[in-house]
């Protein structure tokens, strides 16, 4: 019973996300972008478990996504170019676009309907997903996201007859895998 106590409930689909991301990879891919596919998959199944539970993203986790975008950067594999690398002013263009968006969104929401829209990690995951996706794939991952949570709400209404007014939606859960399906399409787009 102690030990069930101390393994991370994220575990297991973590590892199935990122052992599954190594077999598409691996059929796919070059090995470098194969262990990023991975190392993408473990960090947006771990974001997206979170956020569903509690309504957060930990800086830690969206701190993660951009660490190691940086680092792969850093090493000579640019993460949202096959063919070219980005300046890293490109990179800091491309940061400031895709969080500052959403940054947008959530301002004329609060504006709009005078409660957030939108918390700080997604925002702060919408500025990681820059480095991986750049500013001009950001709004396939966001189009993806809306359209995943919005068929939820789908979903959710048709099983229980209704969606109440409060109810908050954990976008992240959407956004972050939507993310991952963007970089691996890029990457497939630019390699065919």
């Amino acid at each position: 019973m102690q030990l069930s106590k101390r393994i991370d409930p994220d575990l297991l689909p973590v590892f199935a996300a990122t052992m599954a991301a190594l077999v598409i990879g691996l059929a796919t891919l070059q090995c470098a972008r194969t262990l990023l596919l991975m190392l993408l998959a473990a960090c947006v199944t771990r974001i997206a478990l979170q956020d569903w539970r509690s309504l957060r993203v930990s800086n830690f986790m969206n701190g993660t996504v951009a660490a190691i975008g940086i680092a792969a950067w850093l090493a000579g594999i640019d993460p949202a170019r096959v063919d070219a690398s980005r300046t890293f002013l490109e990179i800091a263009r491309d940061v400031t676009l895709t969080g500052g968006a959403l940054l947008l969104v959530r301002a004329l929401y609060f504006r709009l309907r005078g409660i957030e829209g939108l918390g700080l990690g997604d925002i702060k995951l919408g500025a990681a997903a820059g480095i991986w996706i750049g500013w001009e794939n950001f709004a396939l991952a966001v189009f993806g996201a809306a359209l995943g949570a919005l068929l939820f709400v789908l979903v959710s209404t048709m099983k229980h007859g209704h969606w109440p007014a409060g109810r908050r939606i954990p976008f992240a859960s959407f956004l972050a895998p939507a993310v991952w399906g963007t970089w691996y399409l890029a990457q497939q787009l630019v390699a065919s």
